[in-house]
């Protein structure tokens, strides 16, 4: 947080905000939010279990979704706490600005955890997490990439000076823990009720036909 005025004031400098590539940028990545990307998980969960899709493929989106609905909750139950305001409120100055409570009411004062930061980070955790279950070889290719493209959402409010570097920061620690643990938790429990409801009963093993032989010593 110390850092936060520097960086906010140093964004918002002729520099950066006249530079048109950047603003094509901003423009687009700050659309990718928690509602646009909880609405397209849910949309690719519909449309798998529409088509019966292998488990896999509903695995992962059921289990992406509910990643971006629990951080985007716990963002927003924080911020709505918390209170504190955004950059452009205090021109950029005062990154230490907090009306405890405020958020809840007012959209200046819902800053910190960036709540498009931990929604992106969700997202990528989760589809990472889940990628390396299944393949680890794919998984170097899609965990860079899908991190690298959710710093974009969360950086772009940056530039528009709606958050600090701090609040991008802490939603994107936020959105990475939800996706790993959601991921983690319901592959260590593949009997649980959410999943046995929006997926099915974990499938069972069947047997291959192989021989085994046990010994047994009693003293």
């Amino acid at each position: 947080m110390a850092a936060d005025s520097r960086i906010a004031t140093r964004l918002q400098s002729d520099e950066y905000q006249n530079n048109e590539r950047y603003q094509n940028i901003s423009s687009v990545a700050g659309k990718f939010n928690e509602k646009s990307l909880f609405a397209l998980g849910l949309v690719t969960y519909g449309v798998a279990k529409l088509v019966h899709a292998p488990r896999t493929t509903t695995d992962i989106a059921w289990h992406t979704t509910e990643s971006i609905f629990i951080a985007s909750l716990t963002a927003t139950v924080a911020r709505g706490i918390l209170g504190r305001s955004r950059p452009f409120v205090t021109a950029d100055s005062d990154a230490y600005d907090y009306k405890p409570g405020q958020g809840f009411r007012e959209l200046k004062y819902r800053a910190y955890p960036s709540i498009h930061a931990a929604s992106a980070f969700a997202t990528a955790a989760a589809l990472t997490a889940e990628t390396a279950r299944h393949s680890q070889g794919t998984a170097w290719i899609v965990g860079p990439l899908s991190y690298s493209l959710a710093a974009l959402p969360g950086l772009a409010r940056m530039y528009e000076d709606k958050h600090w570097a701090s609040d991008v920061l802490m939603g994107a620690a936020l959105g990475t823990v939800t996706g790993w643990a959601t991921v983690r938790y319901h592959h260590h429990r593949p009997d649980n009720r959410l999943d046995k409801f929006f997926i099915g009963p974990a499938p069972t093993a069947t047997p291959t036909g192989a021989v085994g032989l046990v010994w047994g010593f009693r003293f």
